[in-house]
């Protein structure tokens, strides 16, 4: 049986339901190769991840979640961790996501995809069952392949019959890792994240940790409920395929320390970013223009997420070589700011769900170049601003000419104020920003 489609997704997880979906919605026809069923495990989603999923119409994992339940510990010196999150079980939420699938007029079948091909007229996908051929393909299978990487992190996880009646998660440190852990008031999964060293055995962490953190002894002493997990924890940026007809997103794209809670999160962010280019291509657009803007973004949310994961492992330095260690490797992995200088460049940017190329301002806290604030073209508005008489009413001939109202303007011109960009110079040349 052969199938055919506009776009193949390879893997059936939030990122790739994501892809799926926003492709469908725009006209394409797109068929999704589920991968292996995850194994028993548990996540824990923040607010925001959960506002992204209901806006990605993924309201069916959503369905699935305990919460939100407290979270609570300590990090660092002694601080308290203090908030709320949602807890998902893997298994659950593969089979929601399947269903939105469905509801999104998606087909989704059997994986995993046994052999992938370029064909004349794009790639074909063989399956148990079938084969598919089309003309883009989306890899949203995990970590896998070329990658820059952080330091090299395993986690270790399992849930125990240690009933409490109260739903709750609690993040706890010890000498040679940090632990979470989940209660969803009848059985709790305790995960474990270290560094494997020389003769270290990472199932000797359990007892390890057990030693340091008050209260584990006691959950480990119950009952194992389920099989033992291991996964990897590294933070990874997948290097971007030199086919320009093959996009990658999630883990495959981007994958973040478990510590910093967004990895589903960044997910659906890189999800909207992968559409976009899929869709720019599917259409006629450039494809280089879509690969350097996909790029871009992931190399900024990459730089951001080292940087912060940095900084959380040095807060516990003084415990041990591993806090340190693990802290010292990610500040290595952080980029050098760039250049401070407001200056307006030509780049691709995201507009109507496809990639553009516009002209953008380009700062340091915008270092891949703004190109508009709630709608208001920031190089036309900085050219309207240099172009008005000096007691001409800048906000509503603005607004006039840019059609925007006025409360946006007046948003866009403390943007650039604040920015500096005002000083940019009349009649600067736009560079191609590579």
């Amino acid at each position: 049986m052969t199938l055919h489609a506009d776009v193949v997704v390879l893997g059936a997880g939030p990122a790739g339901a994501a892809v799926a979906r926003q492709l469908a919605a725009a006209g394409a026809t797109v068929l999704v190769v589920a991968g292996p069923r995850p194994a028993a495990a548990r996540e824990g989603y923040s607010q925001r991840t959960l506002a992204r999923l209901q806006a990605e119409g993924l309201d069916e994992v959503g369905a699935t979640l305990i919460g939100p339940v407290a979270r609570g510990g300590h990090w660092g010196a002694g601080r308290a961790v203090d908030g709320r999150e949602w807890l998902a079980d893997r298994a659950r939420v593969a089979q929601a996501l399947e269903r939105a699938l469905a509801r999104g007029g998606v087909r989704c079948v059997g994986g995993p995809a046994s052999r992938v091909a370029r064909a004349a007229t794009g790639y074909t996908v063989e399956f148990c069952g079938g084969r598919v051929e089309a003309r883009l393909l989306v890899d949203a299978r995990g970590r896998r392949g070329p990658q820059s990487r952080g330091p090299l992190l395993l986690a270790l996880g399992r849930s125990h019959a240690h009933a409490s009646g109260r739903p709750a998660t609690r993040i706890a440190c010890w000498s040679r890792g940090w632990c979470w852990l989940a209660d969803d008031g009848e059985q709790v999964f305790v995960q474990l994240v270290g560094a494997a060293r020389g003769a270290d055995r990472p199932l000797d962490w359990f007892a390890a940790a057990a030693a340091e953190v008050p209260g584990l002894g006691a959950i480990l002493a119950a009952a194992p409920a389920s099989a033992l997990v291991a996964r990897p924890a590294h933070a990874r940026l997948g290097r971007a395929s030199r086919d320009p007809g093959i996009w990658r997103v999630g883990d495959a794209a981007l994958a973040l320390d478990p510590l910093s809670g967004q990895g589903v999160y960044e997910a659906l962010r890189g999800a909207t970013v992968v559409a976009a280019a899929a869709r720019t291509v599917l259409e006629g657009g450039t494809a280089a223009l879509a690969a350097r803007f996909v790029a871009e973004r992931y190399a900024e949310a990459w730089s951001k997420a080292v940087a912060t994961a940095a900084g959380f492992y040095a807060e516990n330095a003084a415990l041990g070589a591993f806090w340190a260690d693990t802290a010292a490797a990610y500040a290595a992995l952080v980029p050098s700011p760039a250049p401070a200088e407001p200056r307006i460049e030509r780049r691709p940017v995201l507009e109507d769900g496809r990639i553009r190329e516009r002209a953008v301002l380009v700062t340091a806290a915008a270092p891949r170049g703004a190109w508009h604030v709630d709608g208001v073209p920031l190089v036309a508005l900085l050219d309207l601003i240099r172009d008005a008489a000096p007691a001409a009413p800048v906000l509503l001939d603005a607004a006039r000419s840019l059609d925007r109202p006025p409360a946006a303007v007046e948003k866009a011109l403390h943007w650039l104020k604040a920015s500096g960009a005002l000083a940019v110079p009349r009649g600067a040349s736009l560079s191609s920003g590579v």
